[in-house]
C-alpha cells in the first residue's frame, strides 16, 4: 500500500498505536494474575505464549479462526489456543466460573454485543471483587459509526428489560441507513482526522437498505454482526455512571483513554461504592457528551 519513506513512516505509526492500545489495556493487569480474554481472535493482549496466565472464550476454535482470517488474507501467527467456544449463552455459563478472574480483556466487543448491561453484568459476575474489566471502544467520531447518535442510557435499558439476544430490527435499520466512509475508509485516526477531507459516502445503498430491512422485518429474529452501540468518551462514562445510580451495575471507571486512534480504552473496576457525582460535575459530564457531538 505505502512505499519507499513513507511506507516506513506509515509502519512505525501502527507499530507506536499497537503498543500504546496493548500498554493501556494491560495496564492494571499483570502475568501472575489469573485472567479471561474475549474475543482476542487475531490479537490477543495478554498472549499465552508471552507468560501471561489467561483463558480465552471465543466464536470458534484455533483452528477454524485460522481457516477464516487465512482465507481474507489476515495473518494469522499471533491467534491463540481457545478455551471456550462461546455458544449464545451467558459467560459465565460458558466459562462455568464466578468470582474467579481478576481481570477480563475485551477489544472492540462491547459496540456488538446486544444486551449492553447484560454483558456488563456477565463480567462482574466472573471478577474478583476489585477485579478489573479492561475495554477497548470505537469512538464513533473516527469510524464508520461518525454520524450515528450516540447509544443512551434507555436504550441499554431497554434492552436488558427485554433480554435483548440479537439486536431489533429497528438497531439494524439504524446501523444500514446511516454508517458512512470516509474517503472510503471506515475507521481513522485523530491524527489522520485532520487531514482527512470532509468526503463521506453511504456504505449502503437506500435499495440495499430497503431489502434489508424486508428480509428480517416479520421474521424471527437472527444473529447479526454489526455495531449495536455507538460511543464517544464522555457518553461511555455518563452511561456507566447513570446505570450504576440505577442500581444496575456495580462496575467502576477507574482509568479512562482518549487516544489519538479510532479507539478510546476504559479500565472498570468491581466496586460496592462509585463516586457520587454533584449536579455541577454531572452538568460539565452532559456538555462535554454534547461537545463530542458536533459533527461535520
Amino acid at each position: 500500500m505505502f512505499g519507499g519513506v513513507r511506507g516506513k513512516i506509515a509502519s512505525k505509526m501502527i507499530q507506536k498505536a499497537e503498543k500504546n492500545h496493548f500498554g493501556r489495556m494491560l495496564s492494571q493487569i499483570s502475568k501472575e494474575q489469573f485472567g479471561l480474554e474475549i474475543g482476542p481472535s487475531l490479537r490477543p493482549c495478554a498472549p499465552k505464549r508471552e507468560g501471561y496466565h489467561v483463558e480465552i472464550v471465543d466464536w470458534a476454535d484455533r483452528q477454524a479462526l485460522i481457516e477464516r482470517y487465512a482465507a481474507m488474507g489476515l495473518d494469522t501467527s499471533r491467534i491463540e489456543e481457545v478455551d471456550y467456544i462461546w455458544d449464545g449463552r451467558s459467560y459465565s455459563e460458558v466459562t462455568g466460573k464466578t468470582n474467579s478472574y481478576d481481570y477480563i480483556i475485551a477489544s472492540h466487543v462491547i459496540e456488538h454485543v446486544p444486551d449492553f448491561v447484560g454483558f456488563l453484568r456477565d463480567c462482574s459476575k466472573m471478577l474478583k471483587m476489585n477485579g478489573v474489566l479492561s475495554l477497548a471502544v470505537p469512538d464513533k467520531r473516527f469510524t464508520l459509526d461518525h454520524f450515528r447518535m450516540v447509544t443512551t442510557t434507555g436504550k441499554v435499558i431497554n434492552d436488558f428489560l427485554r433480554g435483548e439476544k440479537y439486536g431489533s430490527v429497528g438497531a439494524l435499520t439504524d446501523y444500514w441507513n446511516h454508517v458512512v466512509r470516509r474517503n472510503g475508509l471506515t475507521s481513522w485516526s485523530r491524527a489522520r482526522d485532520r487531514v482527512l477531507k470532509k468526503e463521506y459516502e453511504f456504505v449502503h445503498d437506500a435499495e440495499f437498505n430497503r431489502r434489508a430491512f424486508e428480509d428480517c422485518a416479520g421474521k424471527e429474529q437472527t444473529a447479526h454482526d454489526f455495531h449495536q452501540n455507538v460511543f464517544t468518551p464522555a457518553s461511555f462514562e455518563l452511561l456507566i455512571y447513570e446505570l450504576w445510580e440505577y442500581g444496575l451495575i456495580d462496575l467502576k471507571i477507574s482509568t479512562l483513554y482518549d487516544t489519538t486512534a479510532e479507539e478510546f480504552i476504559v479500565q472498570m473496576n468491581k466496586a460496592e461504592k462509585c463516586p457520587v457525582l454533584s449536579d455541577r460535575e454531572r452538568m460539565e459530564l452532559m456538555r462535554r457528551v454534547s461537545r463530542e457531538n458536533v459533527i461535520f
